[in-house]
C-alpha cells in the first residue's frame, strides 16, 4: 500500500510557482520547463457532498457546493498570436462585440479555424522545441459568475477537466495561473482573487505550445476547452485526497482493504474531526469504523484504515462485483462543515507470474480495442450518453478490455468500466511520434524534458488510481525510448505495486512489464511464443480496422491460443474519427483529409480505423470481432450426435443462458431444440445429445447452435446472442440440370448479330465477339449488356496501403479491355444452344474461355476456364463475371453466409442461411468508397424485378462468391485527391471521395464470382493479404447457371 506520508508529501508539493513579473516578461507556452503555475496538486477524482443522501445520488449539480460554468462564454479568436487581444483579462475591457462559444467545445467544430488530420507529422512547421509564432491560433474567453454568500468563508476551487493546449488564467483582472496537459484536470485555488457578487474569469489559450510536442496523437488536431468547467467549495478542514487499496489474500478469497486519507486544515487553529468509513453491498453494511483526527493549523494529517473482509466477491471484467465505500468527515461542532464521499470499489489482484498476466491468480486473455474520445458533431467533447453507448456495444460484442488511447479519458468512462466490466489500460497523455521516428530527435534521453513527462504520468495516476478496472498503466504512445521513460516506469512502480506498467517502445527492456508490440506479423507473434519469454505478450495495437478490413483475425487467435505467454491484444481501433459536414445541398457526409483544411498536408482518411462509424453504427467487421472474441467453444461429433460446449471464461459461469440449436435443410429450418439455463463452470465442458434424424441424400444439412441470454445481465438484454457455431453435417451438392422440355431454337444471323430464339428466350450475340448484347425471357428484357469478365475490385484502404492500385493495375486493364472472339458459333444440340468465346487480355497476359449453354427452358449455363500465358503475373484481386441489369431489379435473396458482407478471410461471423433484402441495402458506406457488399459460400443467389426473377447457382459443386450493387464498380473505385494521392506521412494514398457521394439507382451490377481475395488487415500501410487468401495466377475453372422465371 502507498504510505500516508507519500500522500501528504504530494499535497505539500509545489508543482511550479512563478511570480507575476515572470509571466509578464516571457511566454510560458514556449518554455518546456514551465507547464504549470499555481496549479493545485493532483488528487483522486471525487466530490465531497454536504450530506450522505447527496453522496449516494452522486450528482454534483444537486450540491450547494458546486457551480457549473459550462455554457456560453464570450469568445475572441485570432489566427496569429501577434493579433491576440493582449489585455483580454482587464475587467473594464469592452467585449460586447465578442462572439459566444459553447463551453465545452472545440474551436474548430464551432467554426474557428480548421481541424487538421495528420498521423506522423506535427500540424505546424516550427522546429522543436519552439512553439509556433506565426500561424498559432489564440482563443480568448471571458465569463462572469457569482459566488453565493455562504461560500464567503470557504475555499473556492476552479476546475477545468480538460483544456488544450496552453491556458493562461486571470480572475478579476489578476493573473491566477497557467496550465498545460490537456487530458487531466487543471485546478486553481481562486479564493484570494474573488470579490463579493459578480466575478470575471478570463482565459487566453494557445492552440499550440511546447506541450504540443508531447501531444501528437493520431487523431484530429483540435483545441479548446474539451471537458466541463466548474467551481466547487470546501470547508476549511476538508478531505484533500484518499487512496484505496482493495486486494485479495494469497488464496484470492478474502478481501484486503486499506484506505489512506489526507485531511487538510487551512485555518489558523488545530482542529479535530471524526473520520468515518463504511463498506456496504446491496444495503448490507460490512464494515463501519471511525477515527478521531487532530489536524494541525495550516497543515495536513494522514489517517489509515485496514480491514479484512471474508469471502469477498472479487472484481473482474467478467464479474464486475463492486462494493460501496462511504467516507465521512464530521465536524462535531458544525454539521455545515461535514463532507460525505461515496465511491465504488472492487477487490482484485494484478500479478505477473511465469511470464503471464494474472487477475486474481488466474491467467486472462485480453480481447480488447483501442478507443479515442470522438463525436461526429462535437469532436473531442464526448457526452455521457456516447460513453454509455460505447461500453454497451463493447460488452454486446464480447470485448473485455479497452485502452485509453492515447491519453487519460473522461473520468466517467472509468466509472462505466468499473461498473460493467472492462479491463483498462490507462495511458499517459504522451506522444511525440514525429520526433520519435528518428533516434537523434527523440525525447527519451532529453532529461530536461523529464519533469514535463512526469507531470503527465503523475496527474493520470493520482486521478485514476482508485479504479479497479485499471489493471495496467501505460507510459504513453510512440514517444521513443530512453532514460526519461525508465524514470517514469520507476516512479510508477514506486507508488503503485498493485498494477503492471507497460510501454511499447521499450520492447523487451526493463522498463515495461509487458511485451506489447504493435502490428506484429503472425509469424513474429508465434516466434515470441516459442522463445520461452520472460514477459507476457499483449499486442497494444493489431488488426488495423481501416475501411473494409479485419481479415484473418481468427488466424491471430489460433496462434494466441497455442502459447501461454500470448495473451491477446487491442484492435486499432474502436471508432472512426470523422466529423459530420454538410455538402452544398445540406446533405451530411463524413469528412476527412482536405475537407478540413484544403491547404495543409493531410493523411486523408487514415483517421477512420474503427469497428464502428462515428455515429456508433457497426461496421461489418465488428461482427467478425464478436465471433472471434466469443467465450464459448463448440464441438460436434457426428458419430455420437454429441455437441460439446466449453466455457472459455476464466471467472464467470455460463448460466442464465439457453442453448438453442437449429437444423437447416438447404438453408431452411426444419428442426429446433433448446436446453434451458446452462450451468457450465469456467473452463469446463458439457455435452449434449442432439437427435438430428435422417437426411435426404440430395440436400445440405447444417446444425447451428447458439447461446442466448435468458436473463438480463448488465448491458445484455434477454435474447442476446453471446456465441454461435455452425456445422455442415451433410455438404451441398449442385442441383441437377433441368429437363430440356422447352421448344426448339432457331438461329439467325445478320451482318453484325446472331439471334438465338425460341418461345421462351431470345439471345442476341455480337457476331464477331460472341458477347451477349441482348437477352430476353418471355418477352421481358433481362439485360442489354454482355456478361463481362471481372478481375478487379475497387481497392480497399488496405489495398491502397500496399499499392494494389498500382501492382495489380494490369487486372483493372484486363477487366476494361478484355477482347472477346467467338471461337465456337452457336450450335444446336440436345442440351440447347452451345457457343464459346475466348477473351484475350491486354498484352496477351492470359486467356479466358467461356462456354455458354442456353437450354430450351431459357437457362443460361456458363463454364469458365482461365489460364495465364506469361509468368510473374501479380495476384488477381477477383476472378469472376458481372452482369449489368436495369434498375427495375430492386430485390435480392441468397443462400450463403450473411446477413452482413463476408470475405474469404472474414466470414466466420456469417451464418449460413437464406437471406433477402433490397438491392439498395447490399453495400456498406465506408467513409471512402471501396469494395463492399460481398457474399461468400453462395449456394444460390437471386435478383428480382417487377416481372422477372433471376437465380444463379453453381453447377460444379463449387460455392460462389459475389455481390449485387445498385451502381457499377466506378462508384467505388479509387480516385486520388485533387492535389495527388500522396499522404503527408507516406501512409494510405489520399482521396477526396466520400461514401455519402455514392450514386445509386440507375443500374444494377451483379457480380458472379468464383472467388475474391481477402481484405487483410494486419496493417493498412503495406502488409498484403495473407497468402492463403490471395488468388495467385494459375488455371481456374468454375461453372454456374442463370435461371430466369416470370413473376
Amino acid at each position: 500500500m502507498v504510505k500516508v506520508s507519500t500522500l501528504i508529501s504530494l499535497l505539500l508539493m509545489l508543482l511550479s510557482c512563478s511570480p507575476k513579473e515572470r509571466w509578464e516578461k516571457q511566454d510560458l507556452h514556449s518554455d518546456h520547463t514551465i507547464f504549470a503555475v499555481n496549479k493545485l496538486a493532483p488528487h483522486a477524482d471525487f466530490f465531497a457532498y454536504e450530506s450522505g443522501a447527496l453522496a449516494e445520488q452522486d450528482e454534483p449539480g444537486s450540491s450547494q457546493r458546486y457551480i457549473s460554468l459550462s455554457g456560453d462564454w464570450k469568445f475572441h479568436w485570432t489566427a496569429s498570436p501577434r493579433n491576440r487581444i493582449k489585455n483580454f483579462y482587464e475587467v473594464d475591457l469592452d467585449d460586447s462585440n465578442w462572439d459566444l462559444i459553447a463551453v465545452p467545445a472545440n474551436w474548430e467544430v464551432e467554426g474557428y479555424g480548421h481541424p487538421i488530420y495528420l498521423d506522423e507529422r506535427y500540424p505546424f512547421t516550427t522546429k522543436w522545441p519552439d512553439a509556433p509564432k506565426d500561424y498559432n491560433p489564440v482563443g480568448s474567453y471571458r465569463h462572469t459568475f457569482s459566488i453565493p454568500e455562504e461560500w464567503s468563508d470557504q475555499q473556492v476551487i476552479l476546475h477545468f477537466a480538460g483544456a488544450k493546449s496552453a491556458m493562461y488564467l486571470h480572475i478579476n483582472g489578476q493573473f491566477a495561473g497557467y496550465s498545460q496537459g490537456s487530458k487531466t484536470p487543471a485546478e486553481f485555488d481562486i479564493t484570494s482573487f474573488l470579490n463579493p457578487g459578480e466575478n470575471l474569469l478570463s482565459i487566453q489559450m494557445y492552440r499550440w505550445s511546447d506541450a504540443s510536442y508531447l501531444e501528437s496523437q493520431d487523431m484530429l488536431r483540435m483545441s479548446g476547452i474539451e471537458r466541463e468547467v466548474y467551481l466547487y467549495t470546501k470547508p476549511q478542514v476538508s478531505i484533500a485526497d484518499f487512496q484505496v487499496y482493495a486486494g485479495l489474500d494469497e488464496q484470492y478469497r478474502d478481501g484486503l482493504f486499506g484506505l489512506q486519507t489526507a485531511i487538510e486544515n487551512r485555518s489558523d487553529e488545530t482542529r479535530i474531526r471524526k473520520l468515518q468509513i463504511q463498506i456496504s453491498r446491496e444495503g448490507s453494511i460490512l464494515i463501519a469504523n471511525e477515527n478521531s483526527i487532530e489536524i494541525p493549523a495550516g497543515g495536513i494529517a494522514g489517517n489509515s484504515f485496514e480491514f479484512k473482509l471474508a469471502d469477498v466477491l472479487a472484481w473482474t471484467a467478467e464479474t464486475p462485483e463492486l462494493y460501496n465505500l462511504n467516507i465521512s468527515l464530521l465536524d462535531p461542532d458544525n454539521p455545515l462543515n461535514n463532507q460525505f464521499i461515496q465511491k465504488q470499489i472492487g477487490f482484485r489482484n494484478v500479478e505477473i507470474k511465469n511470464s503471464q498476466l494474472l487477475i486474481n491468480g488466474k491467467v486472462i486473455t485480453i480481447k480488447g480495442v483501442d478507443r479515442h474520445e470522438t463525436d461526429p458533431h462535437t469532436g473531442h467533447v464526448v457526452s455521457k450518453a456516447s460513453m454509455e453507448k460505447d461500453i454497451a456495444l463493447m460488452k454486446q460484442n464480447n470485448i473485455n478490455a479497452v485502452r485509453s488511447s492515447h491519453y487519460p479519458n473522461h473520468p466517467y468512462w472509468y466509472d462505466l468500466c468499473d461498473k460493467y466490466g472492462l479491463y483498462v489500460i490507462d495511458e499517459a497523455n504522451i506522444e511525440s511520434h514525429p520526433l520519435a521516428l528518428d533516434e537523434a530527435t527523440q525525447l527519451g534521453n532529453e532529461m530536461l524534458w523529464l519533469p514535463a513527462h512526469l507531470d503527465r504520468v503523475e496527474r493520470m495516476y493520482y486521478r485514476d488510481r482508485n479504479h479497479p478496472s485499471i489493471i495496467l498503466w501505460s507510459l504513453g504512445n510512440e514517444a521513443g525510448e530512453g532514460e526519461v521513460f525508465r524514470n517514469l516506469y520507476q516512479w510508477l512502480k514506486s507508488v503503485d505495486s498493485t498494477r503492471a506498467v507497460q510501454y511499447e517502445p521499450a520492447g523487451r527492456e526493463d522498463y515495461t512489464d509487458i511485451f506489447c508490440p504493435m502490428y506484429p506479423r503472425p509469424e513474429s507473434l508465434e516466434a515470441y511464443g516459442e522463445s520461452k519469454p520472460n514477459k507476457p505478450a499483449i499486442m497494444i495495437e493489431y488488426a488495423h480496422a481501416m475501411g473494409n478490413s479485419v481479415g484473418n483475425l481468427q488466424d491471430y487467435w489460433d496462434i494466441i491460443d497455442r502459447y501461454p505467454s500470448l495473451q491477446g491484444g487491442f484492435i486499432w481501433d474502436w471508432v472512426d474519427q470523422s466529423l459530420e459536414y454538410k455538402d452544398a445541398y445540406g446533405e451530411p457526409y463524413l469528412a476527412y483529409g482536405h475537407d478540413y483544411h484544403p491547404d495543409l498536408p493531410t493523411d486523408g482518411n487514415f483517421l477512420n480505423n474503427g469497428l464502428v462509424d462515428p455515429y456508433r453504427n457497426p461496421h461489418p467487421h465488428l461482427y467478425e470481432v464478436k465471433k472471434v472474441y466469443q467465450s464459448a467453444h463448440f464441438q460436434w461429433d457426428m458419430k455420437s450426435s454429441t455437441l460439446e460446449i466449453t466455457n472459455k471464461n476464466v471467472f464467470a459461469p455460463l448460466h442464465g443462458i439457453n442453448m438453442e440449436w437449429t437444423l437447416l435443410e438447404d438453408g431452411r429450418e426444419i428442426k429446433q431444440g433448446h436446453v434451458e439455463d446452462l450451468q457450465i463452470k469456467p473452463g469446463e465442458t458439457q455435452q449434449f445429445r442432439i437427435g438430428l434424424g435422417t437426411f435426404k441424400s440430395d440436400k445440405e444439412y447444417i446444425l447451428r447452435t447458439q447461446l442466448i441470454t435468458s436473463k438480463a445481465a448488465g448491458l445484455l438484454e434477454v435474447g442476446h446472442e453471446l456465441a454461435f457455431e455452425q456445422f455442415i453435417v451433410q455438404e451441398y451438392k449442385s442441383p441437377a440440370a433441368s429437363d430440356n422440355t422447352g421448344a426448339p431454337f432457331s438461329v439467325a444471323t445478320s451482318d453484325d448479330h446472331t439471334s438465338i430464339q425460341n418461345d421462351h428466350t431470345t439471345l442476341i450475340l455480337d457476331k464477331k465477339s460472341g458477347e451477349i448484347v441482348s437477352w430476353s425471357y418471355m418477352g421481358e428484357l433481362i439485360s442489354d449488356h454482355p456478361i463481362r469478365p471481372n478481375f478487379w475490385r475497387a481497392p480497399t484502404d488496405n489495398d491502397l496501403g500496399n499499392g494494389m492500385h498500382e501492382w495489380a493495375a494490369i487486372w483493372k486493364s484486363a477487366t476494361e479491355e478484355a477482347h472477346a472472339t467467338m471461337i465456337l458459333p452457336p450450335a444446336i444440340s440436345n442440351l440447347g444452344v452451345v457457343f464459346e468465346l475466348e477473351y484475350q487480355l491486354p498484352d496477351k497476359i492470359a486467356s479466358l474461355y467461356l462456354t455458354y449453354t442456353l437450354s430450351p427452358e431459357g437457362e443460361l449455363g456458363v463454364d469458365y476456364y482461365f489460364t495465364p500465358n506469361i509468368d510473374s503475373l501479380p495476384n488477381i484481386p477477383r476472378l469472376g463475371m458481372y452482369l449489368t441489369l436495369s434498375d427495375r431489379y430492386t430485390k435480392t435473396a441468397w443462400y450463403g453466409r450473411g446477413p452482413h458482407e463476408t470475405y474469404r478471410d472474414r466470414k466466420l461471423s456469417g451464418k449460413i442461411g437464406i437471406y433477402n433484402g433490397a438491392i439498395i441495402d447490399q453495400f456498406h458506406r465506408y467513409s471512402r468508397p471501396q469494395e463492399t457488399g460481398n457474399k461468400t459460400d453462395i449456394r444460390w443467389i437471386k435478383v428480382t424485378s417487377d416481372a422477372l426473377e433471376l437465380t444463379v447457382h453453381p453447377t460444379d459443386n463449387r460455392l460462389l462468391s459475389g455481390s449485387v450493387w445498385p451502381f457499377n464498380t466506378a462508384e467505388l473505385d479509387y480516385v486520388e485527391g485533387k492535389d495527388g494521392g500522396q499522404s503527408a506521412s507516406g501512409l494510405v494514398p489520399v482521396s477526396t471521395r466520400h461514401g455519402a457521394e455514392i450514386q445509386t439507382g440507375e443500374i444494377v451490377q451483379w457480380n458472379i464470382d468464383h472467388m475474391q481475395m481477402g481484405v487483410g488487415g494486419d496493417t493498412s500501410w503495406g502488409r498484403p493479404v495473407h497468402k492463403e487468401y490471395t488468388i495467385p495466377p494459375g488455371e481456374y475453372k468454375y461453372s454456374f447457371v442463370i435461371i430466369p422465371e416470370s413473376l
